[in-house]
């Protein structure tokens, strides 16, 4: 079991859902290609309150041309009524109707779901009656593309200055049904600034179903490479993407620091299950910079454990604790995200402060590794407040499984993003999550 605390971590918070070489990190650079979406039009024959529900949580995946992975479209009452891909005995709707109450794999998977009481009981009845149509003109809600732009769908108050992208676009293979594709790029900047927004740039919306970005400490190539699930060795997680996410800004008290050169890593997970042919792909991140910075550094820290030892064929539930030290400064939390590998089944955190009061940082239950994005918060972290953060894990494996940043190892993490930067000797971004103290959780 491998464990390593890096120094001198800057993370990018960003919502979602990656060699030497330099790939493309072009100051200057603006958006990137759009995708492909679908067409809203198909819509018009479901019932009015389906309707606004299938509208807003489904189509934005299921559209006329599926995206992010989805297998078929959900653009009218014919669509749920047309046999399932991956059951061809059973129609769409009748799976559609386990899977909107599936604990583990929900759809809609987060952060569009899942859905509210109201919606699972008109969907539920809708279903059950065999997804009638309804009048097309008594509905005036229109759906519409879910497009990519490079703001993630959020409309930002900069223009973005810097690319992250490969020198290549990767070519998904049309027998392969899922790969994992790692592209590295190199940021080089004369002078510091403060990177204000980030924003994902999805070229392939039909392939891509999420990506996840890490800072390394060398160049990685450039050229798009299969690569494991587990990311880059020594990597450092910066962000993740996945559909629904967003652009995010900072807040104006507060700026990453640029300086110098950064290497970046980011991981692809590509999906085609339709064994579509010629799909390719060049999607990244836009970054907003700027060399009036701002009154404090932001800087990302993580909490939970390093010390995971999950038994063969078992399972693990960890409660860790981290009472903050007098000498640490109090900061500021703006956001928050968990993160594990492929056996986690639960994660959360919460904060108690020592003058009162409990502040939820995140709760993933069930857990997904392809459902990962962040949450905004609001609140402090200080001395003799406790920070607590939860972890289970179910291996079906034959081997022990223990912390690592490869597929087949696993993590405890709950980042938050805050300021101002801890600058405390001997200090880095994996601190408390080695200094907390873990027992089963009762």
């Amino acid at each position: 079991m491998r464990r390593v605390f890096p120094s001198g971590l800057w993370l990018i918070p960003i919502l979602v859902w990656g060699c030497g070489g330099g790939g493309s990190a072009v100051p200057g650079g603006g958006g990137g290609s759009g995708g492909s979406g679908g067409s809203g039009s198909g819509s018009s024959d479901f019932p009015c309150d389906v309707k606004d529900i299938v509208v807003a949580k489904c189509q934005g995946c299921h559209s006329a041309q599926p995206i992010y992975g989805a297998t078929m479209p959900l653009m009218t009452p014919a669509d749920f009524a047309a046999p399932a891909k991956s059951d061809p005995s059973k129609k769409v709707a009748e799976l559609a109707s386990v899977r909107i109450h599936d604990a583990v794999k929900p759809m809609p998977p987060p952060p569009t779901g899942p859905l509210d009481a109201g919606s699972l009981e008109t969907l539920d009845a809708w279903l059950a009656a065999g997804a009638p149509a309804g009048d097309k003109d008594s509905c005036n809600t229109t759906s519409s593309s879910s497009g990519s732009s490079s703001s993630g769908g959020l409309p930002l108050s900069c223009t973005p200055d810097i690319q992250i992208r490969g020198k290549s676009a990767w070519t998904m293979p049309k027998s392969v049904g899922d790969e994992y594709v790692c592209v590295g790029a190199d940021v080089v900047v004369a002078e510091k600034r403060h990177i204000t927004a980030v924003a994902p740039v999805i070229d392939n919306e039909v392939i891509v179903h999420h990506i996840l970005l890490y800072e390394v400490d060398s160049s990685y190539s450039s050229t798009p490479t299969p690569c494991g699930a587990g990311g880059p060795a020594n990597g450092r997680l910066v962000s993740v993407w996945a559909p629904g996410g967003q652009a995010l800004e900072f807040p104006p008290e507060a700026g990453m620091p640029l300086e110098g050169t950064k290497h970046y890593v980011m991981q692809m997970h590509y999906s085609n299950l339709m064994q579509l042919d010629g799909q390719t792909d060049l999607s990244g991140f836009d970054l907003c910079t700027t060399t009036n910075l701002r009154p404090n550094e932001a800087d990302i820290m993580a909490f939970g454990t390093v010390n995971i030892n999950i038994p063969a064929h078992g399972e693990s539930d960890r409660t860790c604790d981290l009472t903050v030290p007098t000498f640490v400064p109090q900061i500021n939390v703006f956001y928050s995200m968990p993160h594990m590998h492929k056996l986690g089944t639960i994660i959360s955190g919460e904060v108690t402060h020592a003058g009162g009061g409990i502040v939820e940082l995140a709760n993933r239950n069930p857990w997904s590794f392809d459902d990962q994005y962040w949450d905004k918060v609001q609140t402090t972290i200080g001395p003799n407040d406790k920070v607590r953060v939860r972890c289970a894990w179910q291996n079906p494996t034959a081997q022990s499984v223990g912390f690592g940043e490869q597929t087949e190892d696993e993590m405890c993490y709950m980042f938050v993003a805050y300021y101002p930067r801890i600058t405390l000797p001997m200090w880095n971004w994996g601190a408390a999550a080695a200094a907390s103290q873990c027992v089963n959780t009762p």
